[in-house]
């Protein structure tokens, strides 16, 4: 009767030893600290990169009988800094396919609130136009400088 008894107390202390041990390893392991600094989650590095400025870009807003108001609009293009010479390079067709999607959107008015320009509007065609001239891998962003509008 009393070895069972001890037997007893024996395996009741080996089973909350084990059970002590099981949740300090869980708590040390497997929680969060509330004391502990919280993990920094670095960005990626972003890649060296340079400005390409252009010439001011002039659009008309024609109207139903005449030219109402122009557009102006100052960019430079953020491009990777191994394509920077090909870019700039390439200066009178980027100007030219600039241009082209600022008549496109003035016309079809996807970049228009109103008689207003919607400046991310006009953002997203120039990065679309700039990625057909010189590659979606040359150019990083387009930063819209001004954008000035006067009525006539």
């Amino acid at each position: 009767m009393v070895k069972a008894l001890i037997v007893l107390v024996l395996g009741i202390v080996l089973l909350g030893g084990a059970s002590f041990g099981g949740w300090f390893v869980y708590q040390k392991y497997f929680t969060e600290h509330p004391d502990a600094p919280p993990k920094k989650v670095e960005p990626p590095p972003k890649p060296p990169t340079a400005f390409v400025r252009l010439a001011p870009l002039v659009v008309p807003m024609i109207g139903p009988t005449r030219v109402e108001q122009f557009v102006t609009v100052v960019v430079a293009v953020e491009v990777l800094l191994e394509k920077q010479p090909m870019v700039q390079a390439n200066q009178p067709r980027l100007t030219d396919a600039f241009l082209t999607a600022l008549y496109g959107g003035i016309a079809d008015k996807s970049i228009l609130n109103g008689a207003l320009v919607n400046i991310p509007a006009v953002k997203v065609k120039l990065v679309e136009a700039a990625g057909k001239v010189v590659g979606k891998d040359a150019v990083y962003d387009v930063l819209v400088q001004a954008v000035t509008q006067r009525n006539l």
